[in-house]
This record gives C-alpha cells, sequence and structure tokens, in this order.
C-alpha cells in the first residue's frame, strides 16, 4: 500500500504579515513559515500510523511552492515520511488551490498511490477544496472531515471515523481514494534529533513547474484559476475599556449603559 501526504507551506499563525508592495499578497520577508500544522500534520501523523499499523509500504510527502517550501517537507521526512516530492514554483507565484490541485494530481498519477490525504483547509486561504478536487482530477472517490481510517487490504475497504453533530460517524469506502483529514485523536508525534538528520539524507525529487505543467495538460476538464483583486490586512484593533466597579451589580448596571449609550448595540 502507497500513501501519498500532501502538505502546505504557509505563514506562522503568530508571525506579523504585512502586504506587499504589489498589495495582491503578503510580502514574505520576514516572514516565518512553517508546515500547515493543523491538519496537513494530522494528516502526516495518520499516514505513519497506517504504515506502522497496517504495513503500508511507503509514505511519500508533496508540496507545490517555493524554495522555502523544501522546509514543510523536510519536516515531515523526519517525522518519518520515507521520501518526498517538491512541485517548484516561482518565489512570487500566486497559485490558487484549484490551479495547485492540478499540479498535484498531473505528479501523483505517476506515481504509486492507494491513499491520498490531505489536510482539510490550509492555515492561509482556508479554501478546503483540495481534497475533493484531487478526488475529482484524479478519478477517486474523496471523503472529507475523517479523523480516522482504517484500510482492510484483502476487501480494498477504508474504515473511516468523523465527527457529527452531537456525536460520531463510522462508515465505510472504497480505495483507492483522496481523504481529507481533520484532527485525528492522535497528537502529531515531534521529530527527534536523530530523526531530524536522517530527513536530510532521504530522497527528495524536485519536479520544475513546467513538467508539473505538462503533466496536468493530460488531466480531465479545462484548468480552472482564479485571480487575486487585492491582499488588505484588517484593521488595527480598537483599545479596549475598563469598567471600575465595586459590586457586579454596579460592573452590570455601567457595562448596560456603555453598550447601549456608546457601542449602540442595545
Amino acid at each position: 500500500m502507497d500513501v501519498i501526504v500532501c502538505v502546505k507551506h504557509v505563514p506562522d499563525a503568530e508571525t506579523r504579515l504585512r502586504a506587499a508592495s504589489s498589495g495582491k499578497w503578503i510580502d514574505p520577508d520576514g516572514v516565518k513559515f512553517t508546515v500547515n500544522n493543523t491538519y496537513d500534520e494530522a494528516a502526516a501523523e495518520e499516514a505513519l500510523r497506517l504504515k506502522e499499523k497496517c504495513g503500508a509500504k511507503s509514505v511519500r510527502v508533496i508540496t507545490v511552492g517555493p524554495a522555502r517550501a523544501e522546509e514543510a517537507l523536510r519536516y515531515v521526512l523526519s517525522m518519518g515520511a520515507d521520501e518526498a516530492t517538491h512541485i517548484e514554483t516561482p518565489p512570487d507565484a500566486q497559485l490558487d488551490p484549484l490551479t495547485i490541485s492540478r499540479l498535484l494530481a498531473g505528479v501523483i498519477k505517476t506515481l504509486p498511490h492507494d491513499i491520498v490525504m490531505v489536510g482539510k483547509q490550509a492555515a492561509d486561504d482556508e479554501a478546503g477544496v483540495v481534497g475533493s478536487a484531487l478526488g475529482a482530477l484524479l478519478g477517486l472517490p474523496s471523503y472529507a472531515f475523517v479523523t480516522e481510517l482504517n484500510p482492510d487490504a484483502t476487501t480494498k475497504t477504508l474504515k473511516m471515523r468523523r465527527y457529527v453533530e452531537g456525536g460520531e460517524e463510522h462508515f465505510n469506502g472504497p480505495f483507492p481514494a483522496v481523504v481529507s483529514l481533520l484532527k485525528g485523536a492522535a497528537d502529531p508525534r515531534t521529530p527527534t534529533l536523530p530523526n531530524i538528520l536522517k530527513a536530510r539524507k532521504k530522497p527528495l525529487t524536485k519536479v520544475p513547474l513546467a513538467d508539473a505543467q505538462a503533466k496536468a495538460q493530460a488531466l480531465p476538464g479545462a484548468p480552472v484559476a482564479g485571480t487575486v483583486r487585492s491582499f488588505v490586512l484588517p484593521p488595527p484593533k480598537t483599545g479596549a475599556k475598563m469598567v471600575e466597579f465595586q459590586t457586579p451589580e454596579e460592573a452590570a448596571e455601567k457595562l448596560v449603559k456603555l453598550l447601549r449609550e456608546e457601542a449602540k448595540v442595545l
């Protein structure tokens, strides 16, 4: 069984962002980037657990991005993945999720794959479309919001679990397939120093953008690409107003007065 995990290199949640001079994206200078750790790390962890408990033959990690995106690949390799593929883009390339999906699908189609895993969404655009798009482009069933999966190699069936309103849903589906992961029950493992050192020597294949685009041309459907019109940071936060009080009753009275007279929400 061959497992492929798609990851994205995104700005760290705590880094300070500013708009680029073009006004259409962030200025990457001074920005700390990291693997999309909310969901992609969970997908990588579940892929490695499949290898450990179900004997998956290999776990390959793949990304689309500029040279700095290699950091995300090396991180997942240090978690325990076997090999990596980097679809290289120019530093200033602005690719929408559907274009990224086509590039990924074109390369994945040439690689052994029984299960393709992605995080539910990326932390930078929160589009959440890559999993479904990959399923359509690869001609595979896609399953979303999964927290745990167990493959049965004999019947080529995935037994999956996901959260639903008020409980959990347990369901089955055939594979090969694309699976979008939520954060599962197990926290992603932290790479150890020996594994970080080993990751430097693991195979990492670089695919030029032109080659990936050529592979994507053979996929069904016409390419669809979005255009970024502008990138605007949220307005600065206004200062908080402290309410001084002696008793809870006085605090409530003053708060209601402020909401009514200043905020005008009552």
